[in-house]
C-alpha cells in the first residue's frame, strides 16, 4: 500500500513534534553528563618479526600506537556530535567549573581529547577568538602518570588485578579454550616469528592485522584460513578483562565509584549552592579496554570490542525533585545513528539515582588501594605478573 503525500507530511510533523518534546525534556531535566570515549583511529601498537610491512617509518610515519589523520577527524566529528546533543547544557566558551577533562597519559588519548574539544568549543565568530584567523579555543586536559592512574590505566597501580587475571587460567571454561587452541598458538608462533601462546597475544596480533587490512596493506596468505579463529579469541580477550567479580571490582570499580561520587556531589551542590553544582560535564579520554571493562562491570557489555571514538554517556536528570540516571552507548563512527540506551540490570532505562547507586555498590570496593596492594609492596611493577596464559589482558589491550 502506498502512503499518500498528506499522510507522509503528517507523520513527519508528528515525528518532529516528538523530537522537539524529547529535546525540551532533555534540556529541562538534564543536570550532569559523564562521558567516557575511546581514542580515534591509530597505527598498530606493535608489529611482528615477519611482518611484511615492518618498515615503520615508511608505512606509519607518525610512529606506532599513534593517532592517525583519520583518528583526529573521528574525534573532531564526535566533538561536533556531542556539542549538538549537549548544546544547551554548557556554553560555547569553556568555563573552568562547567567542564572537566581527564585523559590517560598516552599521546593518542590526549590528542583525541584535544581534537574533540576543538569541535566542542569551536569559536564561530572572530570576536570569540584570541587570534581572529584561528578558529580554535584552548581547553585544559588533565592527566596523571600511568603508575598513578586509578581510573583509566588501572593495572599500572593495581598489582592484584594481574594476579586475578592469571587465575583465569584455572577456570574450566578458560582452560578448555586454551587447550583447544594450542594448534593455533603453535601455527601463529611459527608464522610470525614470535611467541604467541595465549589469548591476549592472539588479540594483539589480530589487532595489528586488522589495522593493516583497513589500510589496504596486503596480508600474508596464511592469515586467511585462521582469521575467524583469531577474531573469536580477540573478542573473548575483552570479555576476560572483567570476567570475575574480583576483576569487575578491581578494574571497573574505581570509575563506577567516580561516576557515583560525581552525581552525589552534583545533587548535594544543587541543594547547598556549593561550587560543585557548576560542573556539568566530566569527559574521560580512554581506551577500548576501559569501555569494555566499564560496561562489563555494569552488566551492559555487548560482547564486541568498542570501535574507535565509541562513547559511553551517563546522564543525571532531575524531575519533580527526583533524580534519575540514563545511560547510553554510541559506537557509530559515522555519527549518523542515535546512541543506544543501556539498562542497568535490576533497574529501568530511567533509573532512580538511589537505585543506581545501590545496584552498582556491589562492584565498588571500600578500600580499593588496600585490596589492590594486599600482599604486594606498593608500586610493584606491572611486569611482575605479565607472564600468564591469558597474558596481561589489560596491559596490552588497554593500549588499543
Amino acid at each position: 500500500m502506498t502512503t499518500s503525500p498528506p499522510l507522509l507530511l503528517l507523520l513527519l510533523f508528528l515525528s518532529l513534534l516528538d523530537h522537539h518534546a524529547w529535546a525540551e525534556e532533555q534540556d529541562s531535566t538534564l543536570q550532569l553528563v559523564q562521558m567516557l570515549y575511546r581514542h580515534g583511529d591509530r597505527s598498530p601498537i606493535t608489529l611482528y618479526p615477519t611482518d611484511p610491512h615492518g618498515n615503520v617509518s615508511a608505512v606509519w610515519p607518525m610512529g606506532l600506537g599513534q593517532l592517525t589523520k583519520k583518528g583526529k577527524a573521528m574525534h573532531y566529528e564526535l566533538g561536533h556530535w556531542l556539542r549538538g546533543r549537549y548544546n544547551t547544557l554548557v556554553g560555547t566558551e569553556w568555563v573552568p567549573e562547567e567542564l572537566v577533562v581527564r585523559s590517560s597519559d598516552t599521546d593518542r588519548t590526549l590528542m583525541s581529547a584535544a581534537c574533540n574539544l576543538a569541535a566542542f568549543y569551536f569559536p564561530k565568530h572572530e570576536e570569540e577568538r584570541f587570534e581572529k584567523h584561528l578558529p580554535w579555543m584552548p581547553t585544559p586536559i588533565h592527566t596523571v602518570p600511568a603508575n598513578l592512574d586509578k581510573l583509566i590505566l588501572i593495572d599500572s597501580s593495581c598489582p592484584r588485578a594481574k594476579v586475578e587475571e592469571k587465575n583465569l587460567d584455572d577456570l574450566p571454561e578458560v582452560r578448555k579454550i586454551l587447550d583447544e587452541n594450542q594448534d593455533l598458538f603453535k601455527f601463529l608462533s611459527e608464522k610470525t616469528g614470535e611467541t604467541v601462546d595465549n589469548i591476549t597475544a592472539v588479540s594483539y596480533l589480530f589487532d595489528t592485522l586488522q589495522i593493516e587490512a583497513a589500510y589496504n596493506l596486503t596480508l600474508p596468505s596464511w592469515t586467511k584460513d585462521i582469521w575467524e579463529r583469531m577474531e573469536r579469541l580477540h573478542f573473548l580477550s575483552f570479555k576476560l578483562m572483567a570476567y570475575t567479580p574480583e576483576l569487575k571490582s578491581l578494574r571497573g570499580g574505581p570509575l563506577i565509584k567516580e561516576f557515583g561520587d560525581n552525581m552525589k556531589k552534583k545533587v548535594a551542590g544543587n541543594s547547598s549552592s556549593s561550587s560543585t553544582s557548576n560542573t556539568k560535564i566530566y569527559m574521560y579520554s580512554a581506551h577500548d579496554a576501559t569501555l569494555a571493562i566499564l560496561t562489563e562491570a555494569l552488566g551492559v557489555y555487548n560482547g564486541l570490542p568498542p570501535p574507535y571514538a565509541t562513547v559511553f554517556l551517563l546522564e543525571l536528570h532531575k524531575v519533580d525533585d527526583q533524580h534519575f540516571v540514563k545511560m547510553y552507548y554510541h559506537n557509530d563512527t559515522a555519527m549518523k545513528e542515535p546512541p543506544y540506551p543501556l539498562v542497568l540490570p535490576g533497574c529501568s532505562e530511567r533509573c532512580p539515582l538511589d537505585n543506581w547507586l545501590s545496584l552498582t555498590a556491589k562492584v565498588v570496593l571500600d578500600d580499593w588501594d588496600k585490596e589492590c596492594h594486599s600482599g604486594y609492596p606498593f608500586g610493584l611493577s606491572l611486569n611482575t605478573f605479565a607472564g600468564s596464559h591469558c597474558g596481561g589482558v589489560l596491559q596490552q589491550s588497554i593500549g588499543q
